[in-house]
């Protein structure tokens, strides 16, 4: 039995189904057989499956004796088929090089999900090539497995069969298969989604979707065979009744078949001006017979619901002016454009001003003993910028300090701290005569460094993940360069999916690492690794985290005094949790069953639970801190105190192993996910291989550690110091005092 069974249906495509079959045979995985549907062509592409089987034993050739239709013809390769997981691919279309190998590693280190989503292109005759924008949903989704029906934006990519790999046995299981007429790929692939419950994504381009010139599209093409559509959602809307989803999936497929009423409408080449009163008529009847009774507030879509309540009214008459009305919004576009452009160069002259306010404070001389903190696009009041801050008034108490902080974020600074708000004229003000500049990330990209002026990039961790310019072969990273941008942020990285825009960022990334004058490194394996992400002119300051000096010199009090802060009684063990996010859709960072843990252990074991700022408590973390159980560690401003405060530390990919490590205390890594967040995010090196302690990849063998208590064992504490060796050589204690002695003290 294959591993992969290729369906391919051919019907007048002699012209491409050499290039088609070729396309398979010619991957560099052989795993696989590829099953020829014949379905009655009148041309060579028969002839020609059979030739290429003749060299090639893989290639079944089926030929039918009538002429079925495509969605048959598919359901007759599917029951010649032998392959554990089946792909569809159509007769003149190809697959990308490299996809096979892709798809088989994708589901094996998924388990075996039910079905793999991949990408397409659409290919023009010219060259010309159009990636689907449905890359950056395949992106958010692509670490681990997900039920589809709980990710409502998958319904909105286009319903085709041939952009997935199905597990043989849940459609058998599942009894689907293609209805007779167009559009068969909707009750499909719909049916599909709703009754998968483990779904992977594999964000690449797979199928090459060929846009033929003339005669292959017969969507294009005028008929009465447009009115299939409406069985077809039939089809779809009594799977819905028969899973019993929620109102507000059932509106959204709702909106998406009200529109898709509209676009075949619309379509001169599909529906012919005498047919489209009747088309209408259906469709209204089809919007009353499928609108849900009620649907929650994310399901609603104002263009959708004008649409689906003029279906629902019935009259032609009043859609016919709609539909005039609205297929004329890209000369409306232009006439609000004709207001908006002098309105935004308006604006630009506002922001001249500030330009020139920054400008003329550039002439004024440099203030020697003024130095600007920020932390995290003056987010907050913390990390590398706040432990130098805190040691300057001992260091060099000459200096005086103003911090760059949101007006919302300020009752993180202590009482009588100087500050000013981002992007404001004091703060430029400020910007033009400072003499020395920390922060852990960049500075704005209109801040232009003057001659004199020193800036210290104090990074904010040492990294795991790709960071900077090492991100640029991976779709997914963790955050944006540009700080406008809503989206979590965690480093200097990039979003965007497109090629140019990417490549801009990236230049824009450079340009603001260039001002840089001094880095800071905790180890020589991240001033490697920095140096390649940022490769820019500046001198490392090999110090360590200043972050880490306290670390470094807590003493007894001030472990018992972070305990009481956090809550942990004398006697208790505290064990912390400190995941890092998931690129993906979704809160998926929480990945550990607490309920099942805490089964496993004493009762004198709480844990302290710090979450990414970008995690919402579910309710039964709720009702396990409201327990005592779990404490909500992420309720404290520093993670300082949860790190003195735990005996053990449980993270996955987070930075923060590397700061506790500092502790010399048990490290527990759980990394349930870790092949796919290599593939997420790129990683500098294998976690699993030089972890700094006992890990787990199951709940299961999570539980084993901590009732077996092996995190002591001598083989974890071995892990843990060969770990120390290697990522807290240079954290003595002193690296704040340094950075201002070597760069601020003259």
């Amino acid at each position: 039995m294959a591993f992969l069974s290729i369906i391919v249906p051919v019907y007048n495509v002699q012209s491409y189904v050499r290039e088609c079959l070729l396309s398979v045979i010619d991957q560099d995985f052989e795993d696989f057989e590829i099953i020829v549907v014949d379905d009655c062509s009148p041309d060579h592409s028969g002839d020609i499956a059979e030739e290429l089987a003749q060299g090639d034993a893989r290639i079944r050739p089926l030929h039918l004796e009538h002429n079925v239709g495509l969605g048959h013809a598919r359901n007759a390769g599917l029951a010649a088929a032998s392959g554990e997981y089946v792909l569809f691919l159509d007769g003149d279309d190809t697959f990308a090089p490299g996809s096979l190998r892709a798809i088989a590693e994708k589901l094996r280190a998924n388990d075996l999900p039910e079905v793999l989503i991949y990408n397409y292109s659409r290919v023009w005759w010219d060259g010309r090539e159009a990636v689907s924008w449905g890359a950056e949903q395949l992106a958010r989704l692509s670490v681990g497995t997900f039920a589809p029906r709980d990710h409502r934006r998958l319904f909105n990519l286009l319903p085709i069969a041939c952009n997935k790999a199905y597990r043989r046995d849940f459609l058998v299981e599942l009894g689907v298969g293609f209805q007779t007429g167009l559009y068969e790929d909707i009750s499909f692939t719909y049916t599909v989604l709703l009754n998968a419950t483990r779904a992977v994504t594999l964000n690449r381009v797979v199928l090459l979707y060929r846009q033929r010139r003339s005669g292959g599209n017969i969507l294009g093409t005028p008929s009465p065979r447009h009115f299939d559509v409406f069985a077809q959602y039939d089809l779809v809307f009594a799977e819905l009744d028969r899973r019993g989803v929620s109102d507000g999936l059932r509106k959204h497929l709702y909106d998406i078949m009200i529109n898709h009423f509209v676009t075949i409408i619309r379509h001169r080449g599909r529906i012919a001006k005498s047919e489209r009163r009747p088309f209408f008529a259906q469709a209204t009847l089809a919007a009353r017979r499928h609108f849900p009774a009620s649907a929650d507030d994310h399901a609603r879509n104002l263009p959708s619901d004008v649409r689906g309540q003029l279906f629902r009214r019935g009259s032609y008459r009043a859609f016919a002016i709609y539909n005039w009305v609205d297929s004329r919004r890209a000369p409306v576009r232009r006439f609000v454009g004709s207001i908006y452009w002098p309105v935004r160069r308006t604006v630009r002259k506002v922001r001249a001003v500030g330009r020139l306010w920054y400008g003329f404070f550039r002439m004024l001389p440099i203030k020697d003993d003024l130095v600007v903190f920020s932390e995290y696009w003056g987010t907050g009041f913390g990390c590398n910028p706040r432990a130098i801050f805190e040691a300057l008034p001992e260091a060099a108490p000459h200096l005086r300090a103003v911090w760059v902080i949101e007006k919302d974020q300020l009752g993180k600074l202590p009482a009588g701290v100087d500050h000013v708000a981002p992007n404001t004229l004091r703060q430029w003000a400020v910007f033009a005569r400072a003499k020395y500049f920390v922060n852990n990330v960049n500075f704005p990209g209109a801040f232009v460094k003057r001659p004199g002026q020193v800036v210290i990039q104090t990074m904010h961790g040492t990294p795991l993940k790709h960071v900077g310019l090492d991100v640029m072969n991976h779709a997914v990273a963790s955050t944006a360069i540009d700080p406008k941008r809503k989206a979590p942020r965690k480093g200097d990285q990039v979003v965007s999916l497109d090629p140019s825009r990417s490549r801009q960022e990236f230049a824009d990334l450079l340009r603001r690492s260039d001002n840089w004058d001094f880095a800071l490194s905790s180890n020589a394996y991240s001033t490697e690794r920095w140096s390649h992400a940022y490769p820019c002119s500046y001198q490392w300051l090999e110090f360590g985290y200043p972050r880490n000096d306290v670390l470094v010199n807590a003493a007894a009090a001030d472990i018992e005094r972070s305990r009481a802060l956090i809550g942990v009684r004398p006697g208790q063990t505290a064990v912390l949790y400190a995941p890092t996010y998931r690129d993906v859709e979704g809160d998926t960072s929480l990945r550990i069953d607490f309920d099942a843990l805490i089964a496993h252990v004493p009762h004198d074991v709480v844990f302290i639970l710090r979450a990414h700022h970008t995690t919402t408590l579910g309710p039964k973390v709720k009702e396990l801190v409201a327990s005592g159980r779990v404490i909500d560690g992420s309720a404290f401003p520093s993670i300082i105190d949860c790190y003195l405060a735990a005996d053990v530390l449980i993270t996955d990919y987070s930075s923060v192993m590397f700061d506790y490590a500092v502790l010399d205390r048990p490290i527990v890594i759980y990394a349930d996910d870790w092949e796919a967040y290599q593939e997420a995010r790129g990683t500098y090196f294998d976690l699993l291989a030089s972890p700094p302690g006992a890990v787990a990849t199951t709940q299961a063998q999570l539980n084993s550690i901590f009732e077996q208590r092996s995190y002591e064992a001598p083989e974890s504490r071995a892990r843990l110091a060969r770990f120390r060796e290697r990522f807290c050589a240079f954290d003595d204690g002193q690296a704040a005092r340094r950075v201002i002695t070597t760069v601020m003290v003259p």
